[in-house]
């Protein structure tokens, strides 16, 4: 069942408070978004923003002047993302896609450009969804990688944990992602942390992937 108004509301206020709690503990929810994206110089449109959760980074890409389609498996988030995007300008340039990143449906090459932003800590295995990333990117994209640094990570476990949950960590790293982009053919751009974060930037090889394999445990 959708989400309904109240509901929706409901999302909006804690999206809020949350925002709050970060900067307390030190951490600028909007501000990261733009350190990662400054990283990726020439980022071309369209671009794929998987696991855009309620949309953070989408926006961010979307305040840029570049068309976006946000990809989530949660529809309820999307609703969520799409709630928060009061400006209209940036909403009519966002589209949300409920859609398996590993299994994306759409054809090769159709994106200029590819950001996963705080979410490959969120999955068990990385291999189908990376490789996924290099059919959907055209030859000469690029790819933006970024996740929490040991110091984030503590600090959304810290105020996770203050509210009785467990924030999750899987196995799969921004380095460990890096890793097996450059052995698919991509090459590394830009390596760089701030704001709380790890981000690599890659471009998509000019020629199909080597198929590279996932080491043991992702």
């Amino acid at each position: 069942m959708p989400l309904n108004a109240e509901q929706l509301n409901e999302q909006r206020i804690h999206f809020a408070r949350r925002t709050v709690q970060f900067a307390e503990a030190g951490y600028d929810r909007f501000g990261a978004p733009e350190f990662i994206l400054d990283q990726a110089r020439g980022l071309a449109g369209p671009v794929l923003d998987v696991g855009t959760g309620t949309g953070i980074a989408a926006r961010a890409l979307a305040g840029r002047g570049l068309d976006v389609v946000g990809v989530d498996r949660c529809a309820d988030d999307l609703r969520v993302a799409a709630a928060l995007t009061e400006d209209a300008d940036i909403a009519g340039r966002i589209r949300y896609l409920v859609a398996d990143a590993a299994r994306l449906p759409v054809s090769d090459g159709r994106f200029g450009s590819a950001v996963a932003v705080d979410f490959l800590h969120h999955l068990d295995a990385g291999a189908s969804v990376l490789m996924e990333l290099l059919r959907v990117v055209r030859p000469g994209g690029l790819i933006v990688l970024a996740d929490f640094t040991a110091a984030g990570f503590e600090m959304v476990s810290r105020i996770h944990a203050a509210e009785g949950r467990v924030h999750p960590e899987g196995p799969v790293t921004v380095d460990w992602a890096r890793g097996f982009l450059a052995a698919a053919g991509a090459a590394e751009v830009t390596l760089a942390s701030g704001h709380l974060h790890r981000v690599a930037v890659l471009r998509a090889p000019f020629l199909p992937s080597a198929g590279a394999t996932s080491p043991t445990g992702c």
